[in-house]
């Protein structure tokens, strides 16, 4: 019986979580709705940004990480 009785308060719980969650998440949407009704928020970037951020942050970073890897290498030999 011990084993029910936990599997019912664990139902509980998410019960009362998936609530709260909905609830958090409705007065969100209230808010965007009485306080920012044209909010453009941005579900997507442009090919050429993400190549310019590309450039700009990864590829540096990537020749770095090569270059010392490849002295460690040399140093090591």
């Amino acid at each position: 019986m011990n084993i029910l009785l936990v599997f019912v308060k664990v139902l509980m719980l998410l019960g009362a979580i998936l609530c709260i969650g909905v609830l958090f998440f409705g007065y969100l949407k209230y808010l965007k709705k009485t306080r920012y009704p044209n909010w453009k928020f941005p579900d997507y970037i442009s090919v050429g940004y993400a190549e310019y951020l590309y450039n700009k942050f990864i590829k540096k970073n990537v020749k770095k990480i090569t270059e010392e890897r490849s002295e460690t290498n040399t140093k090591k030999a």
